[in-house]
């Protein structure tokens, strides 16, 4: 898959689980509003068949709390 088509497939299903190689798989989303509670989006960088480092959306991430210390 080009970078341009894992970028679209992201950005039109909102959340996307990809073989990322032998056995592996991971889960991309368009942005934070597809993420569960207390985390958050941050943008992967992934190899596609032409880009080795391509932007395709973002993974859930646990997000920081501020407790104001």
């Amino acid at each position: 898959m080009t970078c341009a088509q894992a970028r679209g497939l992201v950005a039109s299903q909102g959340v996307v689980v990809l073989h990322t190689g032998p056995g592996a798989y991971d889960r991309y989303v368009r942005n934070s509003t597809f993420c569960i509670g207390l985390t958050r989006a941050e943008p992967p960088w992934v190899r596609t068949a032409d880009i080795a480092q391509c932007p395709i959306g973002g993974t859930c991430v646990p997000a920081e709390i501020d407790n104001g210390q």
